[in-house]
């Protein structure tokens, strides 16, 4: 039995069915959110267990490991960015991160696998990233700063304890039930779907052709957390998931553009000012030690999320 914190979160519901799909049965957490989508509907109260839990109370954590008897914990639960006044999100965040790790030590689990971020290397000048590459002390973004600070201590607190924590390095994660019109290929797909121009008011930057990020489908990020959570051992504590290859902002316009031919958009020809060279997660690591290959490359990833959102309507 796993449990999957933030189990209805976009990441953590394909998780949990990347879980199923390799005989596992899950435990999600929720707070506010209840809605369940169509590929775990008929596993919920079979191999699909929902419970609220406020991870902020190290009692609620404990409960549901020792009522579900839980063997190892996907940690996947972030508070919503600039939802949290400063001093509550250092609260929530430090206190849910306790909490999951001592209920994972009294527990008894197998392993902890806690969601960090691509973010950790925000101040890192140019990739590729791997593991192994030193962090700046510096962060430029609340996430960058959390994630760098969460490895450090739960890293610190595994040494003493000896729970086998693991660090998810997750990168630009796309797909169904990602929900926010904040990133570039959300915009370009509204702008297919509603035959309307792309827009970028509201985006933290106009895009640039040849800018940049290591995008990841959803299902293959699902897989790689699933492969990392039951592995037997694993060889280091922090792992990339990623695609292992940039993708550049003209090549997910190009595979939006080729579900929708009349899509219209308008972009930046260049290299932004802010632009990094060659910003690919390296994934040898997980390859090696999984087993796992990504299934879906940028054109496969674009086109079946958008068979979704024909198919599922908001």
């Amino acid at each position: 039995m796993i449990l999957i914190t933030g189990g209805l979160g976009f990441i953590g519901l394909h998780t949990a069915r990347a879980l199923l799909d390799r005989g596992e049965s899950v435990v999600l957490t929720r707070y506010r959110s209840s809605n369940v989508p169509d590929f775990l509907k008929d596993e919920v109260g079979k191999r699909v267990f929902i419970e609220a839990v406020d991870l902020t109370s190290p009692f609620d954590v404990i409960d549901v490991c020792r009522r579900h008897k839980v063997t190892a914990i996907a940690d996947l639960f972030v508070p919503r960015r600039g939802a949290l006044s400063a001093g509550e999100d250092l609260r929530v965040k430090t206190a849910g991160l306790v909490n999951v790790l001592e209920a994972g030590r009294i527990a008894g689990v197998k392993r902890v696998a806690h969601a960090s971020s691509v973010a950790v290397y925000g101040s890192v000048p140019e990739g590729p990233y791997h593991e192994a590459l030193p962090l700046p002390l510096q962060s430029g973004s609340e996430t960058e700063a959390f994630k760098k600070a969460q490895e450090t201590l739960a890293g610190h607190y595994a040494d003493r304890t000896g729970l086998d924590v693991v660090f998810l390095r997750i990168g630009n994660i796309y797909g169904p039930l990602y929900l926010r019109e904040n990133r570039m290929n959300t915009r370009l797909i509204t702008a297919g779907m509603t035959n309307t121009k792309a827009r970028w008011d509201g985006l933290p930057a106009e895009p640039y052709q040849e800018d940049a990020n290591d995008v990841t489908y959803v299902k293959d990020c699902a897989r790689s957390i699933a492969l990392l959570t039951m592995a037997e051992k694993l060889a280091q504590r922090a792992y990339n998931i990623g695609a292992g290859t940039p993708v550049r902002n003209i090549q997910q316009a190009e595979a939006v553009k080729k579900v929708f031919p009349t899509l219209q958009f308008d972009m930046k020809p260049g290299f932004s000012p802010r632009g990094r060279p060659d910003v690919a997660m390296d994934i040898t690591a997980l390859k090696r030690d999984t087993g796992y290959q990504p299934q879906y490359n940028i054109e496969r990833g674009i086109a079946e999320w958008v068979d979704w959102l024909k198919a599922h309507p908001m």
